[in-house]
C-alpha cells in the first residue's frame, strides 16, 4: 500500500503528505459519519391546487 501511495503521489507530482492527509481526513469523515448519521427533520410535499398553482407542504419529521 505504501508503494501505492508513493506511485500515486510522484503521478500528480505532489508530496506524499498531501496524500496521507486526505487519506487521513477521509477515515476522519467516516468515524464523525458512523458517530452522528444524518437524520431528516422536515419531508416536503409538492402538489397542485385546483387553479394548476404549485404548493408546497413541509412536514416536521418526530424521529
Amino acid at each position: 500500500m505504501l508503494e501505492k501511495i508513493r506511485e500515486i503521489s510522484q503521478l500528480l507530482d505532489v508530496d506524499p503528505f498531501w496524500i496521507w492527509l486526505v487519506i487521513g481526513l477521509l477515515i476522519l469523515l467516516f468515524v464523525v459519519k458512523c458517530i452522528y448519521p444524518w437524520k431528516p427533520v422536515w419531508k416536503s410535499k409538492k402538489t397542485k391546487d385546483k387553479d394548476g398553482n404549485e404548493v408546497t407542504t413541509y412536514y416536521h419529521l418526530d424521529i
